[in-house]
């Protein structure tokens, strides 16, 4: 059967020549032609097919490795995080120190903040210091504060005239030392200052140099370095005073300035109560400084009594002519620049007005400055 049908198609076949085939229209001609270009336009379509799938695949792979770096910046905890203190030391790059921050569980991966890092184009600009961090921020935000230097500081001011027993109640009250180490520190402390040179290493060493001012320290700063910035900013402000109007030294020009700085509370009376002890000193006459029988109290007292003034201790300049020993508390700059240029005056006396408004009576004899007292007491009573 299958033979019947193959003669019958062959015969059919052989019904047309060559020549008659040739004779064909051309469409008919190409016909298988074109049947083979339909076989490659297939095979192209199934390799971009393939591509548009393989790319389709990779895009999804590549768009999980976005949302899982993504997921790696979210915070490592979002609830019960407690902030402690984390450290960047200096030198650190930012892939060590995102491995510390790894380590101590800050971080979900340390790999994906070194990319935050380079993409944010900050990988050189981490600050070293201590910082306040918590496992509940996300990477991003810990990564602006190591960038902004948001250090973990702590703030305290010294006014001017405090002694050093008042400053170490300040150390201890803000937690920056125990009183016991303050005092230790002062005298064993290492600091290279030529002011400080051949002052014997006891408890009155840094009396006066303890510039009074508002200080910016970082939390467990050393003790020694909190100090060396006050002795820091004493030299810089010394640096900027007016030149040295008398033959004081130094030291004494430090000494009248911290009995300047409390006896007198009107910045522009200042040089004038300085030109006042220039005078006595010049004479040889006690300079009755209330200030220095104050420097005997632990506390400031008040009222001062006629009693105080006949303890006898070094300091009390109402026994013992001259200047004291060392400066009996810290002076502003103001109280420096006193000492340094005083008033040209022939006063050699004041008083307190005792009415109020912070200033003096200045006398050039002892008459004028008991009547001056008896005013002075007169407005007492009116207030």
């Amino acid at each position: 059967m299958a033979n019947q049908e193959y003669q019958k198609d062959s015969s059919a076949n052989t019904d047309v020549s060559v020549e008659e085939i040739k004779n064909q229209p051309a469409v008919l001609r190409t016909r298988k032609k074109k049947q083979g270009k339909g076989g490659l336009a297939f095979l192209v379509l199934i390799i971009l097919a393939a591509a548009l799938a393989v790319g389709i695949v990779g895009g999804r792979y590549i768009q999980s490795l976005d949302d899982r770096w993504l997921e790696d910046l979210e915070p490592v905890m979002t609830s019960g995080a407690q902030e402690f203190i984390f450290t960047v030391e200096r030198g650190w790059t930012l892939s060590r120190t995102a491995q510390a921050l790894a380590e101590n569980q800050l971080i979900r991966s340390a790999e994906s903040f070194v990319r935050l890092g380079k993409q944010e184009g900050q990988a050189e600009a981490l600050k070293a210091g201590r910082y306040l961090l918590s496992p509940a921020m996300s990477s991003p935000e810990i990564l602006e504060e190591l960038v902004k230097g948001n250090l973990l500081t702590a703030k305290f001011t010294i006014p001017e005239g405090y002694t050093l027993r008042q400053i170490a109640k300040v150390f201890a009250e803000k937690g920056i030392a125990a009183e016991e180490d303050f005092w230790q520190c002062v005298k064993e402390g290492q600091f290279d200052y030529s002011f400080l040179e051949g002052l014997p290493a006891d408890e009155h060493r840094l009396e006066g140099y303890l510039f009074p001012d508002t200080y910016v320290i970082e939390i467990d700063e050393s003790l020694e370095s909190v100090i060396n910035r006050m002795l820091k900013r004493y030299q810089e402000i010394w640096q900027g005073l007016p030149s040295k109007h008398s033959k004081l030294s130094d030291r004494e020009i430090l000494i009248l300035a911290s009995i300047v700085q409390n006896e007198v509370k009107l910045d522009e009376e200042r040089p004038v109560a300085a030109g006042v002890f220039y005078n006595r000193l010049a004479k040889n006459m006690l300079l009755q400084s209330c200030s220095t029988v104050q420097y005997y109290f632990e506390e400031p007292k008040f009222p001062l009594l006629t009693s105080d003034t006949k303890i006898d201790f070094p300091y009390n300049t109402y026994i013992y002519t001259g200047l004291p020993p060392g400066p009996v508390g810290s002076p502003g700059k103001v109280s420096l620049e006193a000492a340094m240029a005083p008033a040209d005056t022939d006063y050699l006396y004041f008083v307190a007005r005792e009415d109020g408004s912070g200033g003096h009576y200045f006398s050039k004899t002892l008459n004028e400055h008991n009547r001056a007292v008896n005013q002075a007491r007169a407005n007492r009573n009116k207030q």
